[in-house]
């Protein structure tokens, strides 16, 4: 299996580097630097260790109850080749006579007679071929669900990072709203600011302690859903990526569109398919040839008492066979045919559509990659800087004029909410680089390695 070529040793910046703070030390009046520093929720970036969600993907594709199933109906159809492929059972008659019948070596009480027939020529060879056509089909069927399975790991262990994140983003959030609660305290104690501000700020330090609750919430279902998808006995700790990289690099769409038509299961298997009702055609065309059979029959012969000196007298009998199948009505033939001919029509219409609508989704993909990365780049390398800026000049005012306050909690409020829009724009592409693979078969396995 390819290796996740998401997933690498970066630089990123992070949200770990800031240290909490406890709120008795804002039980005093700050200066208005050391808020400034606060507000600074980037730190440095750093190196982490890259992980990879290979591991869990190779953990659910060995423990998926659904792709099991899959995978034992594909063994199951390799095992129909020697079934069609094989000449009809012989048969094996015994005859008595009840009433031996007089000849001129004796009577004939009892026969044995041995038939094989055979069908017209390559006839067998179509059936093998027909077979396997099928069982690669399934093979399709079984390697398209174990990619969705793969995307849907991903997605859900992606979407626990965003949680994870975002959750690390509001503690910190909140931790600088409870700040401004004592700073808005002391300062009305002090006849420095209106009881307005402290109520301001008590507003948004619950709001932002709901909005917590939820993701904690969140956070939990998402967990039983990545345990359900790797089939866990127990409950598993998750260790996710340390982070995701910003810049992700995929192919033209070209590429990409001849990928999807070359590499995905869905139109594979209807490929082969498309095989499979061609050799049915080629099948139905000899069933309406003549097919024929070769027997043996011995016939064991009594001796006559009254010659004994009859030459051969008793000589058992031995008989070769020849019989035909001729198939003389042919409606139903012509019929075996057409028939035939219409399972690839509409086999190659259902091609047509799905590579149609992949198609349509594999653009789709690209125009959510593409408008995630705008936004990540938006948020990341501008929206945040200026709100970091205003949020300093405001803080340094507050000092002297406690009118901004409001202003002040409300660019909080719009920093919280670009720091959680930039994790859901890098989720979002990430999201749609994992389904980009999904569409073009980037996690096939190849047979013939």
């Amino acid at each position: 299996m390819k290796e996740d070529h998401r997933i690498k040793n970066i630089e990123y910046p992070t949200l770990n580097g800031m240290g909490r703070k406890s709120s008795a030390l804002f039980a005093k009046p700050l200066h208005a630097l050391r808020l400034i520093a606060l507000l600074g929720i980037i730190a440095l970036p750093f190196t982490v260790q890259a992980q990879t969600i290979a591991e869990y993907q190779q953990q659910a594709a060995k423990n998926n109850p659904e792709l099991k199933a899959e995978y034992q109906h594909y063994l199951s159809a390799l095992e129909e080749s020697p079934i069609v492929g094989a000449l009809p059972d012989p048969e094996v008659a015994f005859a008595y006579f009840i009433s031996p019948i007089e000849t001129r070596l004796g009577p004939q009480k009892a026969r044995i007679s041995l038939t094989q027939m055979f069908p017209w020529f390559g006839s067998l060879s179509d059936k093998r071929s027909i077979s396997e056509a099928q069982a690669k089909a399934q093979y399709e069927v079984f390697q398209e669900t174990r990619n969705r399975l793969f995307y849907q790991t991903e997605k859900a262990l992606i979407e626990l990072y965003e949680l994870d994140q975002s959750l690390e983003i509001a503690n910190e959030n909140l931790d600088i709203l409870n700040s401004l609660v004592e700073i808005s305290l002391s300062r009305y104690e002090t006849d420095q600011a209106s009881q307005v501000d402290v109520l301001r700020a008590q507003i948004e330090q619950e709001d932002l302690k709901t909005q917590i609750a939820l993701l904690e919430d969140n956070r939990n279902v998402l967990i039983q859903k990545v345990n359900e998808l790797l089939n866990a006995e127990e409950e598993q700790v998750i260790a996710l990526p340390d982070t995701l990289i910003p810049e992700m690099s995929i192919e033209s769409e070209p590429e990409l569109l001849s990928q999807l038509v070359q590499q995905n299961p869905s139109i594979n298997r209807l490929k082969y398919q498309e095989d499979s009702a061609r050799e049915m055609k080629t099948l139905a065309v000899k069933d309406g040839k003549p097919s024929f059979g070769v027997g043996l029959d011995y016939i064991f012969t009594g001796e006559r008492s009254d010659v004994p000196t009859l030459a051969d007298n008793g000589k058992d009998a031995i008989m070769a066979r020849a019989s035909f199948k001729i198939p003389l009505f042919r409606k139903k033939y012509n019929a075996k045919v057409q028939q035939a001919e219409l399972n690839i029509q509409s086999v190659q219409s259902q091609i047509t559509n799905k590579e149609n609508k992949l198609e349509t989704d594999l653009s789709s993909s690209l125009r959510d990659y593409y408008d995630a990365r705008r936004r990540f780049d938006l948020y990341d390398q501008k929206q945040i800087q200026r709100v970091n800026q205003a949020l300093s000049i405001l803080t340094q005012n507050y000092s002297t004029d406690s009118s901004n306050f409001e202003e002040i909690l409300r660019m909080q409020r719009k920093l919280l909410g670009y720091q959680l829009s930039r994790i859901q724009a890098l989720v979002d592409m990430q999201v749609s680089s994992a389904y980009i693979d999904y569409l073009t078969g980037k996690n096939n396995i190849n047979l013939n390695k």
